[in-house]
């Protein structure tokens, strides 16, 4: 409960309180007499718990706290306040401004009429109902974590200019971020894929094949390796290597991908051509990753030919799996992760890499070809699956 202290040096007392979370503020009442002091303590006290306090309540307090606080506390609704916080944000980036009023409209919108109130009655159980809309609609924690700390942002304004005397933003608690995270593909999944190949979409099968062990083993995305031409192969180097332009970065220099011994056998095994750019996996090639017909939905069917259980993590505008061809990407990092390959280093194996990196290990070709060497071998290697994956 609300208590008072007093200071040698003021004439007022000072109140002591704690909101729901348990932590402690302590506020000038502008109150001389102990009884009234106590009244805006208590006062103090359930506004920053979340209740909706009134003009009438703050009316009890007395005088002295309505000239310090009422003409601002009666003439600001909780519209002209958000509006207000947008027009201070200057110096801010195009796309965080941006971001900013977005939720500011988000926000607005999700109060409704109410958002004509007085700010003073905006309570943390309007910005609890409004964090469990968005979590309903599929906004991830870390989005749900960042419009929290702007609706922080813009109480804490207004109580430092004191139109209210507490921010009810900080009862509403952070979301776990990785509390439904993606999954990344076990050695076991990649084999089981690699197997479900065989006769998969007839002539495609093959080359959905070696799309798989390439995305596994070099963190190539999806269209990247089905894209990849003839030209792209160094197979005849000391440490043979993948060399192509992704295809997100088509501006930026071409990305060399170091091959696994498994790899490389596999890419030895391929029909040679004399034309460089010819596709390696024409039934894949030139086709887009999204769509009905895209290599994202048909991956999803070759998961459904390997028994490989999807499982939705998350719903709304975009439906979230727990697996996805994205996982081929990442079981290859974190295979190299769990073999002990420095951060740095696995950056530079699939591609990560900015420029300070690729600086920093440009004499490191050795320690990138033995990183890959530790990835776990998936080919199926038994005879029986050898002659159903040859055909």
């Amino acid at each position: 409960m609300a208590y008072l202290r007093k200071l040698k040096n003021s004439p007022y007392y000072i109140a002591v309180y704690r909101d729901s979370l348990g932590r402690q503020y302590n506020r000038t009442t502008k109150q001389k007499a102990k009884s009234r002091a106590m009244e805006v303590a208590l006062e103090f006290e359930r506004m920053v718990r979340g209740e909706t306090p009134t003009i009438a309540s703050l009316m009890k307090v007395g005088k002295g706290l309505m000239e310090r606080m009422g003409d601002r506390v009666d003439d600001c609704t909780i519209e002209e306040e958000f509006k207000g916080y947008l027009g201070t944000i200057g110096g801010k980036s195009d796309s965080t401004r941006e971001r900013y009023e977005q939720i500011a409209r988000e926000f607005l919108t999700y109060l409704g009429k109410r958002k004509e109130r007085k700010l003073t009655a905006l309570s943390a159980a309007d910005i609890e109902g409004y964090k469990g809309t968005r979590l309903k609609k599929g906004l991830s924690g870390k989005s749900m974590n960042f419009e929290l700390k702007f609706l922080r942002s813009v109480l804490k304004r207004a109580m430092v200019a004191q139109r209210i005397p507490g921010n009810p933003a900080l009862q509403v608690g952070f979301e776990q971020e990785h509390s439904a995270s993606r999954e990344d593909f076990t050695p076991a999944q990649v084999t089981a894929l690699l197997r479900a190949t065989a006769g998969f979409k007839k002539e495609k099968g093959a080359d959905w094949y070696g799309v798989v062990i390439i995305a596994y083993y070099t963190g190539a995305r999806l269209s990247d390796a089905a894209n990849l031409r003839s030209g792209n192969m160094q197979l005849e180097a000391e440490q043979p290597f993948l060399e192509y332009t992704e295809k997100k970065k088509r501006n930026s220099a071409k990305v060399k991908r170091h091959l696994h011994a498994e790899l490389a056998e596999y890419l030895l095994s391929l029909p040679s051509s004399d034309d460089p750019k010819s596709y390696l996996f024409p039934n894949l090639a030139e086709r887009g990753t999204g769509g009905a017909h895209g290599l994202s939905s048909e991956f999803i069917e070759l998961m459904d030919a390997a028994s490989i259980e999807r499982r939705l993590i998350r719903e709304g505008k975009r439906k979230v799996y727990n697996l996805s061809e994205h996982s081929l990407r990442h079981a290859c990092v974190s295979q190299l992760q769990a073999a002990g390959v420095p951060e740095d280093l696995r950056m530079q194996i699939v591609g990560h890499e900015s420029k300070a990196v690729a600086r920093n290990y440009a004499h490191s070709r050795d320690a990138a070809a033995k990183g890959v060497a530790l990835l776990p071998r998936v080919r199926p290697v038994t005879a029986e699956d050898r002659i159903k994956l040859n055909g």
